[in-house]
Formats: structure tokens, C-alpha cells, sequence
């Protein structure tokens, strides 16, 4: 308990890079790692049949899965001392367990297990951002129980938007071993952050709390440290602009 208190506090009021499928493999964090206190690789996909078939799929054998995500992580730290997480996807509860396992033991930082993706493959069996819907939310909960009871933190995240009852789902969470809550808060019709949803989740929930999506300027992240989040991301942005979240730093001022 001392050290995830110990990670929250070295985090809080940070920027991070948020994940892109098939964009944020280490070397690319690592270009980008500068005004980061944490970079996210993946998302990535624990599925060991599918592995050689599906781009972003982890390495099936167990010692070529840690070798391949230590790589990754050295490669992220390459440039600076940031904290690595893993977004992770999986079609089944075992064989994600297993990736995060593997990734503790290649060095990896912080698990996040991905409630919010929309890849095909996925959702038609009721996974990632349909994890939420009332016909799924069972499993959502023993996925989560299962996965914050292993010895790496754990990140949850969720797609605004999806239903209007995410309170219910955070309150039965709410008392699992679960790092963080991580929104991502893009409002598609103003492409401009959801404020106030973020305002909303911090006044009910003392979750450690991240949140992304089209954040665009020094003044988008302060508006959103201002209403509770503890942490702000930004993703697509850096793959124009590599230097985008250490410009967003420096206006910051850390």
C-alpha cells in the first residue's frame, strides 16, 4: 500500500502518452517520452493462437513474451526515466492475466487493462468497450477482481459516452485494488475534452483519476488538473508533433 501511494503521489499532476494501436510501441514512446511522467505501450493483445496472424499480438511462449516486452521497455526508457504501462486486450481472462504477469517480469511499471477500444474482433464477443454494457458488466467485474489481485498496479480504462451509468459501475469497483480509473473524455462534438464529466467523477469518487482525448493545448490540461483529474494524457497529437507533450510541459511549467 506505502509504494502504489508512493507511484500516486510521483504521478499526480503529471502528463502521460496514452496508447494508439499500433502506434505506441516503445521506440515511438521513447521519441516522445520528454514532459512524460508515464508513456502507455499498446495497446497490445493477449491472444496466443492469433499470434503471427493479428498485428499488436503478444508473443505466445511465455519467454519470448517477457523478452519481447522487456525489449519494448527499454526501449521506452531509452531517452528518459518514465514509467511504463502496458495497455492490454485480451479475448480471455487467463491469457491476460498471464500477459500481465509477463510483464512484471519483463520490468514493466503499470498494467492497464483496456475497457474502451473499439477493434472488431473484440467487441463482437462483448469485450473492451462492451465490457460496460448491462448484458457484460458481469464479467467486467470478475476480470477486474481477478486482475487487481495481482502484484502490478492496475489501470482501468473507460470510453465516455458508452452508457450513461458509469457511477453504478465505479461504485461496484470501488472497492477492489484498482490503481486507477483512466476516461478517456473526448466529446466528438465539440472535439474538445468533456469537462464536465471529469468535474462529475471527481466529486463522487476518490479513484486516482486519468483522463484523455483531444486535449490540445497547455490550457486544456490545466482545466482538467483544475476539475480533478490527477493525471492528464495526450495521444494523437504526438504523432505529428513528437515534441507536443514537452511543449504542453514547459507552458505548465514542470
Amino acid at each position: 500500500m506505502k509504494k502504489t501511494e508512493e507511484l500516486r503521489e510521483k504521478l499526480r499532476g503529471r502528463l502521460f502518452l496514452s496508447s494508439m494501436m499500433n502506434v505506441t510501441d516503445g521506440s515511438f514512446c521513447a521519441e516522445r517520452s520528454e514532459g512524460c511522467a508515464m508513456v502507455q505501450i499498446g495497446a497490445y493483445l493477449a491472444e496466443p493462437p492469433a499470434y503471427g496472424k493479428f498485428s499488436s499480438v503478444l508473443p505466445s511462449e511465455r519467454r519470448r513474451c517477457i523478452q519481447f516486452l522487456a525489449e519494448e521497455c527499454r526501449k521506452a526508457k531509452g531517452q528518459s526515466e518514465v514509467y511504463v504501462c502496458l495497455n492490454l486486450a485480451t479475448p480471455k481472462l487467463e491469457w491476460g492475466l498471464e500477459a500481465a504477469e509477463a510483464f512484471k517480469e519483463a520490468g514493466g511499471d503499470l498494467v492497464e487493462l483496456n475497457v474502451h477500444g473499439a477493434y472488431e474482433r473484440y467487441l463482437k464477443l462483448g469485450l473492451l468497450r462492451a465490457m460496460v454494457l448491462p448484458e457484460n458488466r458481469a464479467n467486467l467485474i470478475r476480470w477486474l477482481k481477478a486482475f487487481s489481485r495481482l502484484d502490478i498496479p492496475l489501470i482501468v480504462k473507460f470510453r465516455m459516452g458508452v452508457v450513461p451509468d458509469y457511477p453504478s459501475i465505479l461504485e461496484e469497483i470501488a472497492d477492489l485494488d484498482i490503481f486507477a480509473v483512466h476516461f478517456n473524455v473526448r466529446d466528438d462534438a465539440t472535439k474538445r475534452p468533456d469537462f464536465k464529466f471529469v468535474e462529475e467523477i471527481r466529486e463522487k469518487y476518490p479513484f486516482f483519476l486519468l483522463v484523455s482525448g483531444y486535449v490540445r493545448s497547455a490550457d486544456d490540461a490545466r482545466r482538467l488538473f483544475s476539475v480533478g483529474a490527477d493525471m492528464v494524457g495526450i495521444a494523437e497529437p504526438m504523432i505529428k508533433e513528437p515534441r507536443f507533450i514537452a511543449k504542453i510541459a514547459r507552458q505548465l511549467g514542470f
